[in-house]
Parts: structure tokens; C-alpha cells; sequence
């Protein structure tokens, strides 16, 4: 996962053909349970780039990321993004590897599974 942490970060994930953003609460057990999805997400598949945000310590970017996405926010969401434009979102307990990854394959452009 690539950490935003910056600006220029928030704009490599919106430039990309297709990406998934991850906003992430590190003291909330919800966020925990979506983080281990967004792993086995990665797992399966490995050529969709992920972005993570830490809610509490980037506040600042993560409200832009909602201003910019038109998606409210919400944590722990998932956004997976075409070029830039909100394609699917979920929260909390719907952030699941399977659901982003049949998303990702009906887009057509994450290049297959890597088992």
C-alpha cells in the first residue's frame, strides 16, 4: 500500500488509471477488520495500486480526498477510482477483498489475478 502523506501523493493516487483508496482509522477495531480485507485484496490482486490515508494523523488530506472524490467520508472506505472519478465505494464491515475485486474485474483494466 502506498501511504498519503502529502499533496503530491493525493495526486499520484487521482493521475492513476485505476486505483483503490483506503482511509484507514488506526484506534478504530472496524478499520482493523477493512484493513486485513484491503491485504487479502492486494493478494489476489496485486497489479491495482492501493492507497491508504490515515484518517486521524493526515485529517487535512483525507477531508480533500472526500471534497475531490465527491464521496463522503466515511472510515474505514474503500474508493476504487478510474482516472481519477469515484467507480464504486463502500464502509465499514462492507469493505471486502471479494467485493473489490469483482469491481475491479467487471472495469476490466486490473489485469488479471495473482494467485
Amino acid at each position: 500500500m502506498y501511504a498519503i502523506v502529502s499533496e503530491a501523493d493525493l495526486n499520484s493516487l487521482l493521475a492513476a488509471p485505476l486505483a483503490v483508496l483506503y482511509k484507514h482509522s488506526p484506534i478504530c477495531p472496524t478499520s482493523s477488520v477493512a484493513y486485513d480485507e484491503m491485504v487479502e485484496f492486494l493478494r489476489r490482486r496485486s497489479r491495482v495500486p492501493v492507497f491508504l490515508v490515515d484518517v486521524i494523523r493526515y485529517r487535512p488530506l483525507s477531508r480533500a480526498l472526500a471534497e475531490r472524490t465527491g464521496v463522503a467520508h466515511a472510515s474505514p472506505q474503500a474508493i476504487i477510482l478510474r482516472e481519477g472519478v469515484a467507480a464504486w465505494h463502500a464502509s465499514h464491515f462492507e469493505v471486502q477483498a471479494e467485493a473489490l475485486a469483482r469491481v475491479v474485474g467487471d472495469l476490466g483494466l486490473d489485469g488479471g489475478e495473482e494467485d
